[in-house]
């Protein structure tokens, strides 16, 4: 006879049976360097964001220049619990 311990731990070892390994695992939050343009035509940079990681996730070591309403991102990696993983 299946006794409910039985059933309990069966369900359980397919739930985990059934979980993603490493491969499919999150990268992490995504580093960027943030340039900062001008104007609208994004030819003259007047700011910069240097992207960083840090313990507690992504974030920005140094800002030079103006920060204005014309970003551009650069993806340059994922942070994942203060372990940078370049692209």
């Amino acid at each position: 006879m299946i006794t409910r311990r039985l059933i309990l731990a069966l369900s359980l070892l397919a739930g985990l049976s059934a979980t993603p390994g490493p491969a499919l695992a999150m990268q992490g939050d995504p580093i960027y360097n943030i340039r900062y343009y001008s104007d609208a035509t994004y030819t003259v940079e007047v700011g910069f964001d240097q992207g960083a990681c840090y313990y507690f996730g992504a974030g920005y070591s140094s800002h030079t220049g103006q920060s204005t309403p014309y970003p551009q991102y650069e993806l340059i990696g994922y942070c994942d619990r203060g372990i940078w993983n370049p692209i």
